[in-house]
């Protein structure tokens, strides 16, 4: 993917290292991650990008996505080595997994978000029966005496 500043070489600047040669299986890796990135973000965000048009900071994202998948391709949370040993921290994004700030930023630039529908759910014992939504309580009843 070369369209719009996803280059492997800009990947590469970002991981603080030289590109790789096209014809190595570093290159192909990193455009794999890169394409694999814009078009999860593509599906999160708006329909209608493209690897050519979209808004720019969607090639800052899809870059730190691209770097995580290309860092991190199998998805280990931890790794050890003898007497070393890594971990995650927790709730670290992974892969291609979006985070939830980075969703809420796809959804503002698309013109997405702002109101959305929420579960709800009330529950409460009183005199030993369960109430409220799901089960009815006599003091939410309408038209009740």
């Amino acid at each position: 993917m070369t369209a719009a500043g996803l280059t492997v070489d800009a990947l590469f600047a970002r991981l603080g290292r030289p590109a790789p040669a096209p014809d190595t299986p570093d290159w192909a890796r990193a455009s794999a991650a890169l394409e694999d990135a814009f078009w999860v973000i593509a599906a999160t965000g708006h329909p209608a990008w493209s690897p050519e048009r979209h808004p720019p900071v969607i090639r800052t994202l899809a870059l730190a996505v691209a770097d995580r998948r290309f860092r991190n391709p199998e998805g280990y949370v931890q790794e050890q080595a003898g007497e070393v040993s890594y971990r995650m921290p927790d709730g670290s994004p992974i892969g291609l997994a979006l985070t939830r700030g980075e969703v809420a930023l796809i959804e503002r630039v698309a013109g997405r978000g702002g109101l959305r529908s929420v579960q709800a759910r009330r529950e409460v014992v009183s005199r030993g029966m369960r109430t409220g939504y799901p089960f009815p309580s006599p003091e939410d009843w309408r038209g009740a005496a």
